[in-house]
């Protein structure tokens, strides 16, 4: 499913989507760089951009039987998904979304002084596992935020 106009095959535009490593080195490496969360960010956009000249290009061609309808349905999201055409666009939709969650994550850390090394973990899950890395950094933050007040606590 080749975007119109652009002559690169799906496998090809996959490679591509590696391009999106240096953008979670930065966050993982260097967090606090004044580059990495707008490079983080121009990236997680430019895979958005793709992921919509994918998904029109997807919306052009008839893909099966699928219709918005059965989009609603566990058969019609399963058919969707196992159809070839639609790897391509979920993969990228999967990467934008992951990298930018990573941001938020690694933004909202900072102020919160939660320590770089327990986030690396949750930043991890996020690229390979997108919920479970989210799901894990709120429980760090939690458990941060707990150790904090009861520290301030025995301060006081």
């Amino acid at each position: 499913m080749p975007i119109v106009g652009l002559d690169l095959t799906d496998a090809q535009i996959f490679q591509g989507v590696n391009l999106v490593l240096p953008a979670w080195l930065l966050l993982i490496l260097l967090p606090r760089w004044k580059f990495s969360h707008s490079f983080a960010t121009f990236t997680a956009v430019g895979f958005s951009i793709l992921y919509t000249l994918l998904f029109g290009t997807l919306l052009a061609q008839p893909v099966g039987d699928f219709s918005f309808d059965k989009f609603f349905t566990y058969e019609g999201v399963k058919d969707a998904l196992s159809s070839p055409e639609v790897v391509l666009p979920a993969w990228v939709h999967y990467v934008a979304f992951d990298l930018f969650t990573a941001k938020w994550m690694v933004q909202d850390s900072i102020p919160r002084s939660i320590p770089h090394l327990l986030l690396v973990p949750c930043l991890l899950l996020t690229m390979m596992l997108g919920p479970m890395g989210l799901l894990s950094y709120f429980v760090v933050r939690t458990i941060t935020a707990t150790v904090r007040r009861k520290d301030a606590t025995k301060k006081d």
